[in-house]
């Protein structure tokens, strides 16, 4: 009742062609991702035998913080994991270094953490793995993509995550790499200043799974070289 009553005030507030300043702070209010679970009615009280006419709105008000306490402080966070795994909501992986569930997205420092051993990691960087570090481990078992440019013919470009969870240890910040999809690669691909230093790091991908996964035209890009773009 309170979600469907929530929804109607977001649709009648965005149907309108101008909203006054209190208006748009409602609606602005109103969009936030609050979804209630329960609502307390006098309803409620009346059919376990209270006097709901002589009830006030303020000891309404407090009834409903002590229940709302009441509910989270007993096994109201371990009914919320298990329900929402129930209903196959997707969620982060567990942590590479601790293997804690709490791991959450840091939008601020655009990585995911975990909170209960700090440990972070990108979600769409890879490091290229290559001697003194062994390989092997991530061939054998199909993790990331190979590198044909390397020295070290065992080279493969992996997931930070996969990386921090096998060597127990950050990558080191030159190993840093990212998959530049087709337009983004064309500047690496077709520079119009070649840049010796720059080409000689840039990879294309031309492993099948790697091409499968980020088109034709992709390159490998170190970290440290993608170039920021211009406004």
């Amino acid at each position: 009742m309170l979600q469907q009553l929530l929804d109607d005030l977001r649709g009648y507030f965005a149907s309108k062609p101008s909203l006054t300043e209190t208006e748009q702070a409602l609606l602005v209010r109103l969009k936030e991702d609050v979804f209630p679970i329960l609502t307390l009615r006098r309803d409620d009280l009346a059919q376990k035998g209270f006097d709901v006419r002589r009830i006030t709105a303020g000891q309404m008000r407090r009834l409903a913080e002590r229940m709302q306490a009441d509910y989270r402080r007993y096994d109201y966070w371990d009914r919320l994991e298990d329900t929402a795994i129930d209903v196959d909501m997707p969620r982060h992986a567990q942590c590479p270094a601790c293997e804690s569930r709490r791991t959450i997205f840091d939008q601020k420092r655009g990585v995911l953490r975990c909170e209960v051993c700090d440990q972070t990691w990108h979600e769409d960087l890879y490091v290229l793995v290559e001697f003194p570090d062994d390989a092997s481990y991530f061939e054998e078992n199909d993790i990331g993509y190979p590198s044909f440019e390397s020295d070290d013919n065992g080279a493969r470009y992996v997931p930070e995550y996969d990386y921090i969870r096998h060597f127990h240890k950050a990558p080191a910040q030159n190993a840093y790499y990212k998959p530049l999809r087709w337009p983004e690669s064309q500047s690496y691909l077709f520079p119009d200043e070649p840049n010796d230093a720059v080409d000689a790091l840039c990879e294309p991908v031309q492993d099948e799974k790697g091409l499968a996964h980020f088109g034709e035209q992709a390159v490998w890009m170190p970290l440290c070289n993608i170039k920021k773009p211009t406004t």
